[in-house]
């Protein structure tokens, strides 16, 4: 407000200044922000309002400031500097929150090249004020790609190389502000969440990603070596091929192929997973048994977490400052995802080798399936934010297969026993199923994965109800 819209209001908005780009592009992002949370909603569903608000369909909240900000792109575009890592993280974002995904990649990793030229090429002073900023942009870029990697298998630019090189960010300038606040200090949510708590936020998803990613290393380097491991034998035209080693009972049983990760493997990686939640600051902590709690509270207050997440809107207010109820239930949801991820191969033996199955990988069996019911991000509040919420991309695709697995737990012999045990509630079962086909049916408006991925399931949908 000080530098860059006080100089774009004496001077107008230019082509070739990068100020006059990010003022844009923010205000756009402030649009989307405010009407995508009070907004009016874009259909209905059986008188229920759908999740997105503002604008419509085909034309988003704050189109007509990003095109603006769009059309002076190509005076700086080849820049390599802080402030254009920043612009194309914030044109990243608008396009992330308009489900235009390959958009969002591309951008993404433009905003990676010019990072790591920007980090290459300068010394960074990494204690400043601006070394401060660039450690945001570069951690910022390592998020967006990973995720797009381990999810759609997109090529990765080099900017992940760098991490070991690059401290994690210690937001000074927040802290200082804290520090000089005068307004009285209330208590709760209020105090220490919602104010100042983001920076919170963003270094346990940081750390987070990067636990999903060793997660999804570890998993797939077992598969590649038990692919790799089987027999080869030669084709009439001397072709290398590989052997089916499924072809009996006997040899399924002795086959490392059919028993996939070792249990000492997804006990470690599940054993980590615990450790990051029980290593997070205080009030970013939940346990299992209250997966409804508030994420941000101030517990040291003597306050209990408040309730934030419900299958309906009811009471709660969707009004949350700094959409708190959106960061917490993105850190939640990502942390199911995580330990869905652990235990999934377990879900495969249980479907194709269930004669092969222990006592001890059926209890990890329903571990894996109850860590993908009623994910808070599919709940309300967050559910009637849908403009907000991040990487829609990876929920859409991600409750489509939790769709297929729960139709699987009515259908197969062996996931009926696991999810028979009591580890899994039946009505958490019925509650995901229809938070997720509401979702979908939603998002498909908007989404085009989520569009697929309703056309998939939506023959399923009796079945699953």
């Amino acid at each position: 407000m000080n530098e860059i819209v006080a100089k774009a209001m004496r001077e107008g908005y230019k082509e070739d200044d990068p100020s006059t780009v990010l003022a844009l592009l923010v205000m756009a992002l402030g649009r989307v922000a405010v009407e995508g949370v009070s907004g009016s909603p874009i259909s209905a569903h059986n008188d229920r309002p759908s999740g997105f608000r503002g604008g419509s369909s085909d034309n988003p909240p704050g189109r007509d400031l990003f095109n603006e900000a769009r059309r002076r792109l190509g005076f700086i575009a080849t820049q390599c500097t802080l402030e254009n890592v920043q612009i194309m993280l914030l044109q990243a974002t608008y396009y992330q929150s308009t489900a235009r995904h390959l958009d969002f990649w591309r951008t993404t990793l433009a905003a990676s090249e010019a990072c790591q030229v920007l980090i290459r090429c300068h010394g960074i002073h990494w204690p400043s004020a601006n070394g401060d900023l660039v450690k945001r942009a570069h951690w910022t870029c390592v998020l967006f790609e990973q995720l797009f990697h381990i999810e759609l298998d997109l090529p990765q630019s080099q900017i992940h190389t760098l991490e070991d090189e690059i401290p994690l960010p210690h937001f000074q300038e927040t802290q200082d502000q804290q520090k000089n606040l005068t307004a009285p200090v209330t208590t709760g949510a209020a105090a220490g969440g919602e104010r100042g708590s983001y920076e919170h936020h963003f270094l346990a998803m940081i750390s987070l990603c990067r636990l999903i990613w060793r997660i999804h290393r570890e998993i797939h380097a077992c598969e590649h070596n038990v692919i790799h491991a089987e027999p080869l034998a030669q084709d009439e035209n001397a072709t290398t091929t590989h052997v089916n080693t499924s072809t009996s009972t006997s040899q399924a049983a002795t086959s490392d192929y059919h028993s996939g990760p070792a249990m000492a493997l997804i006990r470690e990686l599940a054993g980590q997973l615990d450790s990051w939640r029980t290593l997070s600051t205080r009030f970013l902590q939940w346990s299992d048994e209250d997966e409804s709690g508030f994420l941000g509270s101030d517990l040291t207050a003597g306050e209990s977490s408040e309730l934030l997440f419900s299958a309906e809107q009811g009471s709660i207010p969707i009004g949350h400052m700094c959409s708190l109820d959106i960061v917490g239930a993105h850190l939640k949801t990502r942390f199911c995802y995580a330990r869905f991820m652990v235990y999934r191969p377990l879900i495969y033996k249980a479907l194709h080798f269930p004669e092969l199955m222990t006592m001890d990988e059926y209890h990890c069996c329903a571990i894996a399936i109850k860590s993908i019911c009623v994910w808070p991000l599919a709940m309300a509040p967050p559910r009637y934010k849908k403009r907000l919420v991040p990487y829609m991309w990876t929920w859409s695709q991600q409750f489509m297969a939790i769709l297929l697995i729960l139709n699987l737990c009515t259908t197969n012999e062996c996931l009926r026993r696991v999810v028979g045990d009591g580890l899994v509630r039946p009505q958490e079962i019925e509650q995901t199923v229809q938070l997720v086909l509401d979702w979908l049916r939603d998002a498909k408006q908007i989404d085009g994965i989520a569009e697929r991925s309703w056309a998939i399931v939506e023959p399923l949908s009796t079945n699953l109800q």
